[in-house]
């Protein structure tokens, strides 16, 4: 045979073949990939490995292991059987990348699990990525890398599912919020007013013959005593500090505007219910503790230092409905030693709080 047919030989055999079909391959791993996803309810350790070869890398925490399928199952299935999985949710649309040939393939997931392991809480947020190979025309995974996010994306992750769950989707469903509460304390009736938006906050309250005004925000931050009709182009930290600590809706909704760097200390009992514990520091680099139902995502209260000396306040919102489909509490109580403030919000208006209402020195408590 001469070199020329040889060729001719050889671009035959190759044009024979069937050119591959990327979309079908993919649908084939996914279809892989939810029988892990299925494997956990149904807590099978079998078919949470019938993905994988016999043998693949494991690659996490700095480390790479050779893992054999024989020496995982028994774990594996200890760990589903004492695991109630709560939910298994997938944060991000998998990415399925094929080589041409159609022999070697990647798989990048991601996902959260909520449940409870041994009786304690978790709430994991995972990433990984599986390569993947056609071992007797069969797609197996080969070598699997693991990351765990840490305690500061995990409390990002948190407040977002706390957003959603309230029913707000996205930043153009919460503007601004107005709310006006009868106030009730150990000594005195009296009236709060507090509007929110992202930039401003806007604090009013009449107490006994007493009628103030704190703004704070972005562009401009004062106090204003409506009786002597007197100014202070400034706030101190503390007074900031209190003005914020009153925006109770907002707080609700976005805790991560008035504080910073959040991050999910854990889970402990808050008002006899097992709770996400997210901690900030306010802009005096105290710790404010936020409580998070673990059962529900739903916003249950915080607790704030008040002052140097490490003096608490605890916040607790309760009796909660719907106002334009997004979830707003009616009462909350402030618990400061012995002493208790009960507030009952009897009127919330959403989005519809002015630009020109959070610099306003007119009193809008009548």
């Amino acid at each position: 045979m001469n070199k020329i047919t040889a060729v001719l030989l050889v671009l035959s055999i190759l044009s024979c073949e069937k050119p591959v079909d990327i979309e079908v391959e993919k649908h084939k791993i996914q279809s892989l990939m939810d029988l892990v996803e299925q494997a956990h309810f149904n807590k099978d350790a079998n078919q949470f490995y019938q993905p994988n070869a016999e043998e693949w890398y494991d690659v996490r925490k700095g480390s790479i292991q050779r893992i054999k399928k024989s020496d995982r199952i028994s774990g594996t299935q200890s760990y589903l059987d004492t695991m109630e999985f709560h939910q298994l949710v997938k944060r991000d649309d998998p990415i399925i990348e094929i080589s041409d040939d159609g022999s070697m393939a990647s798989y990048i997931g991601s996902v959260t699990v909520k449940g409870i392991l041994e009786d304690e809480p978790v709430y994991w947020v995972v990433s990984w990525q599986s390569v993947l190979k056609k071992i007797d025309n069969e797609w197996k995974i080969i070598s699997t890398a693991n990351t765990e996010a840490d305690a500061y994306t995990t409390a990002e992750i948190v407040l977002n599912q706390v957003r959603t769950n309230l029913g707000i989707s996205g930043d153009s469903d919460m503007f601004s919020i107005y709310t006006l509460a009868d106030c009730k304390g150990p000594k005195n009736s009296f009236k709060t007013l507090i509007l929110s938006r992202e930039t401003d906050g806007r604090m009013e309250q009449v107490y006994n013959k007493d009628h103030s005004i704190i703004k704070h925000g972005k562009d401009a931050s004062w106090y204003y005593d409506v009786n002597t009709q007197s100014l202070t182009e400034s706030l101190s930290t503390e007074m900031q500090i209190f003005a914020r600590g009153h925006e109770l809706h907002w707080l609700s909704f976005k805790p991560e505007t008035r504080y910073a760097t959040p991050v999910l200390k854990g889970f402990t009992k808050f008002q006899n219910q097992t709770a996400f514990h997210i901690q900030f520091k306010d802009n005096a680099n105290r710790p404010v503790n936020f409580y998070y139902a673990f059962n529900s995502f739903l916003p249950l209260g915080f607790d704030i230092n008040t002052n140097e000396k490490g003096d608490l306040v605890t916040v607790i919102f309760k009796d909660w409905e719907k106002i334009n489909g997004i979830s707003v509490f009616k009462q909350s109580t402030f618990i400061q030693g012995t002493d208790l403030y009960n507030y009952n919000f009897i009127d919330i208006k959403i989005n519809q709080v002015k630009d020109q209402d959070f610099e306003s020195k007119t009193g809008l408590i009548k």
